[in-house]
């Protein structure tokens, strides 16, 4: 009955309505579908019909409409955007591949501000960036971008663009809550102070109560608590120049188990449930003007203080400036962009040896990058040629350069075909050249002397270099009609000086079992990490060096129509695969297997939305991947070949449903369901750090939004 009452709603929701609802709320506009502008590809606003790019939009209506609570679960409506939940907090996103806990080739912005974190360059996306209420809309470009937005800028880049307070005015209320202890609480204050000025002010709360483990009943730890405070300040100077200032404070607290025991072999190193506490705070200016020579120049700097606290675990406290200045002017068949961007960032880590420890206790990162990048207009209004170069230099990876190529094919306003190269170099990670840390254990059996509990530790210290990629991209984009159109492109990347591990070593803690098996006996070790001299446990030893290498393929799609006055359909789908190459050392050749295992080849999604009447909207969205495997990095069951093993994710479709009901323009009530098509299910096993697996389950809220 159940199945049944559900497939009748989805029916209902993609089926015509009856007749035309007049003066519908929030009409859904051809204009904007058709004409939506971006600034992200090469930083400044243009047509989607004249980016020679893969880029989606995520507008503030999409977001508000999807009925997600947090800024990874929105990410899920776009193609080639990877995204898998972790647990209550936590997520792996990527594009195109690579996805994992600490996923590093996804340069993410807010307001073109970087939000990477240097330890790992990637995101931390259990901390908010900015509550989704503020957002104005969310450019999202697949494929290597490094040209306009520096190093790590491989596989894409996420710009989050806020709402300039002019659209803000008033106050705001908004209130969600729901089961599994689920509560979202967000409100504003705004003004228009003059015709000039306008400010903001704004914050949200966030809480969830622990999930469920994946394979039990028991709740697991991962009680999440997030707070986000955002202030901004728009001035109008007049004759093309204005100011921005904004500030932003976030905080974090979650918790998550972790265990690495082989019980059978009664052995437990260190099965801990640690609590893990962020922080964030930033201020940034940006002042644009326009010359008397026509040249429009921005510059944007920022200071930000970040930590992260791991109980027992890490400490970090960081500062981070940023400078970034561009310039543009255009004359004849020329449009000519350039830029100069700076980045300082100064931590300090303590570590809870020995599991986990840095080779030095700070470190300075400087990033120095330069750019120029011209669109030429060989063919007015048909074709167009652009090229750009940058050069970045780090401190730890010496300079390296980026460039790509692009022509753009107008034949019609409404038909637009593009060809891409590009290469882009991600730099080492601090943790990459600086951690060493215990990642895992099996249990192995060796001939004659049984089986053996082995722990995995990476000696950090090596000299990472950077990860390069090269690749073609071709795309074209189509306005069928004034109510339909569509995006595909293909790619094809070549990765090489991929990070990767090679076995250094082997040591064992029994003098006897190294007399038997003649791996050498080292006591030392094993001390340091509490173990018994004579316990027969073996250490495997590798390090982190640049052997890794690939070809990326894959096909992107995404249609917007709109089928009725009333109703709109947006579908994307994305097919990927990722070989990496063999390769004789056994251990780069076992993470390549791993890397391409974890890679899904199917997902994507599609979205209804449908004005019911003027004050109500039923909105529906199925989206699913394929299935994944994820390297074990505990693995207890005795391993006779002594490969990896791996726990299968299973491939899944979900639903999220939402239906709004408005009582005037200023108070509207919403009932949202999310995860709906099954009782519970696995989408992600954490790599780098055994903890548990949790649970995704159905959630309901009853959502309110006042403004006054």
């Amino acid at each position: 009955m159940k199945r049944a009452t559900l497939w009748i709603v989805i029916l209902a929701a993609f089926s015509p309505t009856s007749g035309a609802a007049e003066n519908v709320l929030d009409e859904l506009s051809l204009e904007e579908l058709v004409k939506t502008e971006i600034t992200s590809v090469s930083r400044r606003s243009q047509s989607m019909t004249d980016i020679p790019a893969a880029a989606f939009v995520i507008t503030a209506e999409d977001i508000r409409r999807s009925g997600a609570q947090a800024l990874p679960d929105v990410l899920r409506m776009a193609p080639g955007i990877e995204v898998a939940q972790i647990d209550n907090g936590r997520y792996a996103v990527s594009a195109r591949g690579f996805n994992g806990r600490f996923a590093n080739k996804l340069q993410v912005l807010v307001d073109g501000r970087s939000i990477y974190h240097p330890i790992f360059s990637g995101v931390t996306w259990e901390l908010d960036p900015i509550p989704l209420e503020d957002i104005e809309r969310i450019e999202i470009i697949r494929g290597a971008g490094a040209v306009m937005w520096g190093a790590n800028a491989v596989n894409g880049v996420i710009n989050i663009i806020s709402k300039h307070t002019h659209h803000q005015d008033g106050s705001a209320v908004s209130v969600s809550a729901g089961n599994k202890g689920t509560a979202n609480v967000y409100a504003r204050i705004g003004q228009q102070a003059s015709d000039a000025t306008s400010w903001k002010l704004s914050a949200q709360g966030r809480h969830i109560e622990p999930s469920k483990l994946y394979g039990s009943d028991a709740d697991s730890v991962d009680r999440l608590e997030n707070a986000v405070v955002d202030f901004r300040l728009d001035h109008d100077l007049a004759s093309g120049r204005d100011l921005s200032i904004w500030g932003n404070a976030s905080r974090s607290t979650t918790r998550e188990l972790w265990d690495l025991s082989f019980p059978g072999l009664g052995i437990s190193l260190f099965p801990v449930s640690p609590t893990q506490k962020l922080h964030s705070e930033s201020l940034v200016g940006r002042y644009r003007w326009l010359s008397d020579h026509g040249i429009e120049s921005s510059i944007q700097a920022s200071a930000t203080t970040s930590g992260i606290d791991i109980t027992n675990f890490i400490r970090e406290e960081r500062t981070t400036y940023d400078l970034d200045y561009q310039g543009r002017y255009a004359f004849g068949r020329h449009d000519i962009l350039w830029g100069l961007s700076h980045r300082r960032s100064s931590d300090e880590v303590s570590s809870g040896e020995p599991y986990i420890s840095f080779r030095n206790p700070s470190y300075i990162q400087r990033n120095t990058g330069l750019f120029v990048h011209d669109d030429w207009t060989l063919i007015p209004d048909n074709l167009k040629l652009g090229v750009g170069i940058r050069g970045d230099k780090t401190s730890a990876n010496g300079t390296n350069l980026s460039t790509n190529a692009t022509l753009l094919w107008t034949p019609t306003r409404a038909d637009s075909a593009w060809l891409k190269f590009a290469q882009a170099p991600r730099t080492s990670s601090r943790a990459e050249r600086d951690v060493s840390i215990l990642t895992g254990g099996s249990a192995v059996v060796f001939p004659g002397l049984g089986t053996l509990p082995m722990v995995s530790y990476v000696n950090g210290g090596g000299q990472v270099g950077p990860e390069k990629a090269r690749g073609l991209e071709v795309g074209f984009r189509k306005q069928f009609s004034s109510t339909f159109s569509a995006d595909i492109n293909a790619y094809r990347y070549r990765y090489t000086h991929l990070r990767s591990g090679s076995q250094t070593g082997m040591t064992t803690c029994s003098a006897v079992l190294s007399g038997f098996s003649g791996i050498p006996y080292d006591p030392t070790t094993c001390a340091t990490f509490g173990i018994p001299d004579g316990t027969p446990l073996l250490f495997n030893f590798s390090a982190t060096d640049n052997s890794g290498a690939g070809w990326s393929d894959g096909v992107e799609l995404s249609a917007d129509w709109l089928v009725t006055a009333n109703w709109r359909l947006q579908l994307s789908y994305t097919w990927s695969k990722l070989r990496l190459d063999a390769s004789s050392n056994p251990g780069v050749d076992a993470g390549g297997e791993i890397t391409e295992r974890a890679a899904p080849r199917h997902y994507g999604s599609l979205r209804s939305q449908w004005n019911i009447t003027r004050s109500q909207q039923f909105d529906l969205w199925i989206r699913g991947a394929a299935g994944l495997d994820r390297f074990n990095l505990i693995d207890p069951v005795p391993n006779a070949t002594g490969t990896p093993t791996y726990t299968r994710v299973p491939g899944y479709i979900t639903l999220d449903l939402r239906y709004a009901y408005r009582i005037n323009k200023d108070l509207e009530f919403a009932l949202i369901g999310r995860n709906l098509l099954h009782s519970k299910r696995l989408e992600y096993v954490s790599d780098f750090i055994p903890s548990a697996a949790t649970a995704i389950t159905p959630t309901w809220l009853i959502s309110t939004r006042w403004s006054f």
